[in-house]
């Protein structure tokens, strides 16, 4: 299997894995609301399905950082030349880098410490909540370093709109 290949796949299984978790919520919410209807509540549905929430949040992320969907603010950006745009591209994707590195490092620590913490009345460590934090901020880093090898590689294409 080449490299290529191995994204696409890892990417659809990310993809896959964040729609299942999201319907595994909505199908918890619902029954957690039909069963305190009919007055035989379920409370760990709904903690089980805030607990996934945080998983689907961080490869929601990861999703929309790999297809630059995030929010960004590029009127000052747009007036500089391409080769100027992507040495602060360069930049950016440096800090961006440090930050998910930091929260790797901080994530990892709370889900260490969080190890022996259940999840309200349920017999589930709490860590397996808190793990999506550095999880998901290496998926981010990921993405962040091949956004970091392409932009590398690219040639900034002459630009006469300034």
């Amino acid at each position: 299997m080449d490299k290529q290949t191995f994204i696409l796949k890892a990417t659809t299984l990310e993809e896959w894995l964040s729609q299942f978790l999201l319907a595994v919520i909505v199908l918890l919410v619902f029954v957690a609301a039909f069963t305190r209807y009919i007055g035989m509540p379920i409370n760990w549905s709904v903690d089980i399905a805030q607990a996934l929430f945080v998983w689907v949040i961080f490869l929601g992320a990861n999703q929309a950082w790999r297809s630059s969907r995030h929010i960004g603010i590029d009127l000052l950006v747009k007036r500089f030349d391409a080769r100027t745009r992507n040495r602060i591209q360069l930049l950016l994707y440096g800090v961006i880098a440090v930050f998910l590195v930091s929260l790797i490092v901080s994530g990892i620590h709370i889900t260490i410490v969080n190890a022996g913490r259940i999840l309200q009345d349920i017999p589930i460590s709490y860590s397996y909540v808190t793990a999506a934090v550095p999880v998901g901020s290496f998926l981010m880093l990921l993405t962040t370093g091949r956004k970091i090898v392409l932009l590398l590689a690219s040639k900034p294409e002459k630009d006469s709109t300034c």
